[in-house]
């Protein structure tokens, strides 16, 4: 009688457990001390209007360093090594688990850069800008056509391997920037850092991903 018990308890246990995994997840969005909450999310889409049978996920926060910690490049090629540190590190990760390395994509980097820049412009940390242009708008109107993109954005950090270091040592479930930066199908990246003193955050990062049509 107690072994049947204990077996009717088990598979209560069980049937919980099922029913709980089937419900929705809510992954909270807080922010750090200094109020900086880095965010990534990712999309996949055929043709050329971007679809999804899900909401874009967005990852929980990681601590940020202060603003003023971050360099102030004032010339493009201050940018391009900022940008050409950034991919060393990420491909230095991806190796480790096998994953081909990113290739450096001039279109990306503009649609990095168009981001980066506008939320220091407008005091904003969002994927999507106010005036509604999303990720994906931004890497069509830099000319790339994608089968699969996705992006991560950070600030407040005060270089670029911090930045992917944060990405990369995130936990699940609150784990997108690692995800993204894992993702073997991902094939060209762009990278792009932008400073404006005064801005909420002082310094801007975002890494956008994609994959050729």
């Amino acid at each position: 009688m107690r072994h049947r018990f204990s077996c009717l308890l088990a598979l209560f246990a069980l049937v919980s457990l099922f029913i709980a995994g089937c419900g929705p997840v809510t992954v909270g969005i807080a922010r750090s001390s200094d109020g900086s909450s880095p965010s990534a999310t990712v999309f996949a889409k055929t043709g050329t209007t971007p679809t999804s049978p899900a909401t874009p996920s967005q990852a929980a926060p990681t601590p940020t360093h202060a603003p003023r910690l971050a360099p102030t490049p004032t010339s493009a090629p201050a940018a391009a090594r900022l940008a050409s540190r950034a991919l060393a590190r990420t491909n230095a990760y991806r190796r480790q688990f096998n994953c081909p390395p990113l290739r450096e994509n001039a279109q990306l980097d503009q649609a990095a850069l168009a981001h980066s820049e506008d939320m220091a412009a407008h005091g904003y940390f969002d994927h999507n800008s106010p005036a509604g242009q999303t990720p994906w708008d931004r890497i069509h109107a830099a000319g790339y056509q994608f089968s699969m993109a996705a992006e991560n954005i950070a600030a407040g950090y005060p270089t670029p391997e911090a930045v992917i270091d944060a990405f990369f040592n995130e936990k699940p479930p609150n784990d997108g920037h690692r995800r993204n930066l894992l993702n073997c199908a991902l094939r060209d990246v762009g990278f792009a850092y932008y400073y404006q003193k005064g801005s909420p955050y002082g310094s801007y990062w975002t890494q956008d991903f994609a994959t050729p049509l």
